[in-house]
This record gives structure tokens, C-alpha cells and sequence, in this order.
């Protein structure tokens, strides 16, 4: 005759197999499902998902099957603690495979982006550094619940931890400088800037330093801590450009011609297909001049089509003036001599 004890066994090898072939189906199941639903959506969001339930490992879910089937018999005091210990080490492991597995994700779909080798090499450092972390502190857990004092233990990587960051303080500084630059993007490669007394096309962005290209052709290198901590001018992102020019006539000019010229002007800058016009006026008496100011826009933010812009409206300004007879002033004066 099989007695109760023998049953048992049997009755927690069946559930124990039973349950470790319904975990393994929903398993396949739910990422199926999944795998289905995505097809139909653009989100990454199902995808991620897919992604972590894919690192579920089938010895996981054995571990999991045989701590719920030894509910169903009577094992020595040791045996049940141990299964208890492999359980909390595979509930924890594969915790930290998903987190770990999250973190691959947002890098993957970070790098899908077009980013430099520098900018790459920090995500993936940062990564790292992420996914040691989550692994320390599955250990720490592990350890903590196994009845093991980790106070001292985490008191000594604590103290390690501010020695190397002291030991490389200025490293650090320019590394998450980097993470802030990658983050926050105030400048771009190709973008303009001018740092300080420093101005150039911004080349690479490194973990630890930034490479301009000056106008001279020189290469300017600078630390990211110290242009994170710097006013930077990015006239990449300039949209248009205000211009202010002044012009100066004779006064021998008739006042009737004064009161034509704002209107020659704005005809002058109409002409010019990305400049737009915002206002002319007489602004005041020079010396030797009468003044008026032109204020437009130029609707780009790229310098040489400024500097196209305005060449040909100074000289639509010239032509105009030129059809009424309108001089341009210069340094003069006048001597009156008394006989």
C-alpha cells in the first residue's frame, strides 16, 4: 500500500509539474498575445514589454513550481529553507534581468537616434553604471534576507565610493557634464557658438571635452564642465535676424527728397526675396550728415545669407537713391572766411 507520505510526494510532483507547464504557456501565451498586439501599434511601449517578459528564464519558473508544490508535502526544515533561498535568488534575479533589460531598451532606443561616438560612449558608461547598481542592490538583498548583516558591508563600499569620486572629481564633472549637454542639447554638431572670447562650429561633443572649429581654422577644445557653467550663443537656432543699419545724406538735400527717402528705402529691401522690412526713419543731424536708420529682418539664421541680403539691398539703396539724385554724406567741412 502507498501511505500519506508517499501521496504527498506525488501529489507536489504533479503540482509541480502542473504549474511549471501553466507558467511556461502563459509565458509563451502572453508574449504572443503581445507580439500580435504590436504589430497593430507604433507604440515602443508594448514592444519594451515584450523585450522583458522575453528574459523570464524557464529555471525561474521552475524554482517558483517547486516552492509552491512543496506546500503539498512535509520536507525537513532544511530542505524547505533552502528552496526558500533559491526562490528569493530567482524571484531577485530575474527582477534585476528585467530592470536590467529596461535599461537596454531606453539605450537601444536612444542610439537609434543620430548620435555622435562621444555622446554613444556616455550612454553606454551610463548604462552600465546603472545596470552594476541594479545588480549590487539584488545582491544586497539577497544577502540582507538570508539573514546576513550587510550594514558594515554597505558602510564600506559607501566610504569607497566618495574616495573614488573624490580621486576623480574633475573627470566626473566633465563626464555628467556631457550626460547634460546629450539631455538638455543647448548646442548641436554643426551648430555656431560663441563661448566667451571663442566662437566656431561645434565639431564633436566627447565624454570629457567639446572640439570648435574657430573661423581661423584653429581647433578650440573646452572642457564640458566649463561650458556647461558658460553663457553660450547658439546662432544655429536663430530663426531671423534683426538688422539695424544707419545711412547718411548731405544736408543740401531738398526736403522733399528727405521726406521720399524711408519709402526708397523699404522699395530697396522689398526687392530682396528673404528680407523683411521693418521700419526707416530719419533718426537725426551728424556733423556733417543728416541720419536715417533701417531696421529689417532676414529671415534665415545662416550668416551668409545675411551678408548676401544685405549687399544687395545697400546696393538697391544706392540705385534708388542715384534715380533721384540723393548723395551719400562724408566728412566735410566748411570754412567761412571773413574779408
Amino acid at each position: 500500500m502507498i501511505n500519506g507520505i508517499e501521496i504527498s510526494y506525488v501529489v507536489a510532483a504533479g503540482v509541480f509539474a502542473g504549474t511549471w507547464v501553466v507558467l511556461w504557456a502563459v509565458k509563451h501565451v502572453v508574449i504572443g498575445r503581445l507580439a500580435h498586439l504590436a504589430e497593430k501599434t507604433e507604440s515602443d511601449l508594448d514592444d519594451a514589454l515584450i523585450s522583458i517578459l522575453q528574459t523570464i528564464n524557464p529555471m525561474v519558473l521552475g524554482v517558483a513550481s517547486l516552492a509552491f508544490a512543496v506546500r503539498f508535502t512535509t520536507l525537513p526544515d532544511v530542505m524547505i529553507t533552502t528552496i526558500s533561498a533559491l526562490f528569493l535568488v530567482a524571484i531577485v534575479y530575474q527582477i534585476s534581468v528585467g530592470a536590467a533589460r529596461v535599461v537596454d531598451v531606453a539605450v537601444q532606443k536612444r542610439a537609434g537616434k543620430r548620435i555622435q561616438t562621444g555622446q554613444k560612449a556616455a550612454i553606454t558608461f551610463l548604462s552600465t553604471t546603472v545596470k552594476w547598481i541594479i545588480w549590487a542592490i539584488g545582491a544586497l538583498l539577497i544577502l540582507s534576507n538570508l539573514g546576513i548583516d550587510i550594514t558594515s558591508l554597505i558602510a564600506g563600499l559607501g566610504i569607497g565610493g566618495i574616495a573614488i569620486a573624490l580621486a576623480m572629481q574633475n573627470i566626473l564633472s566633465d563626464l555628467f557634464a556631457s550626460f547634460s549637454i546629450y539631455f538638455d542639447k543647448p548646442f548641436e554638431v554643426g551648430d555656431f557658438v560663441v563661448v566667451g572670447e571663442h566662437s566656431g562650429v561645434v565639431e564633436k561633443i566627447g565624454i570629457k571635452t567639446t572640439r570648435i572649429r574657430a573661423l581661423q581654422g584653429e581647433e578650440i577644445v573646452i572642457s564640458n564642465a566649463e561650458l556647461t557653467s558658460a553663457r553660450v550663443q547658439n546662432f544655429k537656432k536663430l530663426q531671423k535676424r534683426r538688422i539695424v543699419v544707419g545711412l547718411g545724406v548731405l544736408y543740401e538735400t531738398k526736403h522733399e527728397f528727405l521726406k521720399e527717402i524711408p519709402g526708397l528705402i523699404e522699395k530697396a529691401v522689398g526687392k530682396v526675396e528673404n528680407a523683411e522690412f521693418d521700419r526707416a526713419h530719419l533718426a537725426s543731424y551728424g556733423d556733417f550728415s543728416i541720419n536715417f536708420e533701417l531696421v529689417y529682418y532676414v529671415l534665415s539664421g545662416e550668416y551668409n545669407e545675411y551678408m548676401n541680403a544685405n549687399q544687395t539691398i545697400l546696393i538697391n539703396i544706392k540705385e534708388e537713391f542715384d534715380k533721384k539724385g540723393i548723395e551719400f554724406a562724408y566728412p566735410t567741412q566748411t570754412l567761412y572766411v571773413n574779408k
